[in-house]
Formats: structure tokens, C-alpha cells, sequence
């Protein structure tokens, strides 16, 4: 199991579909999830760390596990079959200490996880077959090399821009109010 964190939300222009984007705390690795756009929203509020008005889902559900006496420890990104991610939140009972494991999308895991202020964790398989690099490196000539390194530099600090505006009013609801 590796540690990731959570770098930010995106927009698939492909697709035009939000996705959350983890980073290995260990390696130069990232995790792409595409996510439904309600979870975007709400993983974008508890990021900014906004204030709603009311109670979110998300919010609701952590407020509910503190009230019951369970605090969530961490969740678990355990396998991806057929492009489905899947994914467990691991509580523990303040009244036994006992350990309860609940299945659960990744995308509402990682809504949870953020609220909660814990470990996002992603097992050894979905790390082989899922993760790609954070830093591209092509083979060129020396010749074009200062000119890839410079190009690279513009694209990282381009994207970091965007994470770090990234809003959750940036986010368009579905219309029919279902994920996409």
C-alpha cells in the first residue's frame, strides 16, 4: 500500500467529465479517477474548505459517524476491474476499538476522507495498473533538450494554476441530477 494525496480536481476536455487526480506520497506517480460531477463538487467544497449553509451528504455522513462514536482512519483504493475502481473506508469504534471495513465508491471515499483529515491509501495492483508518471520524460537530442525542459516547466506551472483556482463553482451540475 502507498499513500496518495489529493492534488486537485480536473476536467477531462476529452470527455468533458471531472476526475480526481491522487499523487503518490512515496513516488512520482498519479492516480486519475474520473468522478461523477456531484462528488466533484463536493470533494472541490471540503478541499477550499467552504462553508455551506447546510450540511452537504458528505458532511452529513461524518457528522453522523462522529455522533454514533466512529471515526474514519483511512480508505483503502483496493481494486480497479474493468476501469471501476473500488474501494473500502475503514472506521474504528470508539466504544470497542474494533476495525469495520465499508465498501464504498472512490469517489465518495475520497469526499469523506478529505472531511475526515485522513490517509487516502492505494493497494500494490491498482498502483501497477492504474498509476502513471507525474513527469513525462521523452528521449530527444541534446539540441531540443533546454527547449523540452522549458516546455515542461511552463506545462507544470500552468496546471498548478489551475489547481490552485480551481473552484467548486467551476463545476457544472448534470441536469438530470445523475452522475456522468
Amino acid at each position: 500500500m502507498q499513500e496518495f494525496k489529493i492534488t486537485g480536481i480536473g476536467i477531462d476536455t476529452r470527455t468533458d467529465n471531472p476526475l480526481i487526480i491522487l499523487h503518490s506520497l512515496e513516488s512520482d506517480l498519479i492516480l486519475p479517477i474520473w468522478i461523477g460531477r456531484l462528488e466533484a463538487h463536493s470533494i472541490a467544497i471540503a478541499l477550499q474548505e467552504e462553508k455551506t449553509e447546510r450540511p452537504l451528504t458528505h458532511d452529513l455522513m461524518i457528522n453522523c459517524l462522529d455522533k454514533f462514536g466512529f471515526k474514519l482512519n483511512k480508505v483503502i483504493i483496493h481494486s480497479v476491474v474493468d476501469s471501476t475502481f473500488y474501494a473500502h473506508l475503514v472506521f474504528e469504534s470508539s466504544i470497542t476499538q474494533e476495525e469495520v471495513l465499508l465498501d464504498a465508491r472512490p469517489s465518495d471515499c475520497i469526499a469523506l476522507a478529505v472531511r475526515a483529515n485522513c490517509p487516502v491509501l492505494v493497494s500494490s495492483s491498482v498502483r501497477d495498473e492504474s498509476c502513471i508518471p507525474a513527469i513525462i520524460q521523452i528521449e530527444e537530442s541534446d539540441n531540443a533538450e533546454e527547449n523540452i525542459k522549458e516546455n515542461t516547466k511552463q506545462d507544470k506551472e500552468e496546471f498548478q494554476k489551475f489547481l490552485d483556482n480551481v473552484k467548486a463553482s467551476d463545476f457544472k451540475l448534470p441536469s438530470d441530477g445523475k452522475d456522468n
